[in-house]
């Protein structure tokens, strides 16, 4: 198995499934749209390989943080009113909702891949004497 060569042993053993399930494909009612559509969701939680996705998004999730990321709406929220105006200052708008349908996959992936093996951090960080 790939995780084995590629992972400390006691990292792979916490990330390899033991036993797993079918992901199932659901779907929630758009109650906002006038035609009523369905939302698409996948539940993976059990699937082969959702212990190794949960274990990469909490510790690559830190190469993707920095000075200007917000990590939830209040947070969002609290700087909007924090913001101080002034007349002088030019305008700016934000159109955030189709944001995250324009980020581009591939892209990203080779951004944090570069970052990840930057310096050797990511097996400094998990080497076995963590």
């Amino acid at each position: 198995m790939v995780v084995l060569r590629i992972l400390p042993k006691t990292i792979a053993d916490s990330v390899i499934q033991k036993g797993s399930r079918l992901a199932h494909l659901y779907g929630l009612p758009k109650t906002y749209k006038k035609n009523l559509g369905m939302r698409p969701i996948l539940s993976a939680t059990g699937a082969y390989n959702y212990k190794l996705a949960k274990w990469l998004d909490e510790n690559l999730k830190r190469l993707s943080v920095n000075d200007h990321t917000i990590s939830d709406i209040f947070l969002f929220a609290n700087e909007l009113h924090e913001m101080e105006i002034n007349d002088r200052d030019n305008s700016v708008s934000f159109d955030l909702s189709s944001l995250f349908t324009n980020v581009p996959v591939d892209e990203t992936i080779e951004s944090i891949t570069e970052r990840a093996f930057k310096d050797d951090w990511f097996n400094k960080e998990h080497s076995d004497s963590h």
